[in-house]
């Protein structure tokens, strides 16, 4: 993926699961990673529920990714905004959407 003019791997990476995370920014490779689909949550959880939290998950590491390509790399090590910025983007992107102002 492209962020910011750089160039991004993804990976679904089954070994963030030992490690205890669920997705992980490398930005000194480049690398996005991001615990399986049906590790997310716990084996009783909706598949919908495991799909929010690995949308939620990614949008997580991108946001660090931008915040790092940026030049805001201590931003980046706020996990509150982004958390913050993950969990809301659907929302925003939502209102902006209904106002005509994406572009």
């Amino acid at each position: 993926m492209n962020i910011l003019g750089t160039e991004y791997k993804l990976t679904i990476d089954d070994t963030l699961v030992k490690q205890g995370h669920d997705g992980l920014c490398a930005v000194y490779d480049k690398h996005i990673k991001i615990r399986p689909l049906e590790h997310m949550l716990g084996e009783d959880d909706s598949k919908q529920a495991k799909e929010k939290l690995f949308n939620e998950v990614l949008r997580h590491e991108i946001i660090h990714a931008f915040f790092i390509e940026s030049g805001l790399d201590g931003w980046s090590r706020d996990e509150v905004l982004v958390d913050y910025l993950a969990v809301q983007f659907p929302k925003l992107f939502e209102l902006f959407n209904e106002q005509g102002c994406l572009l």
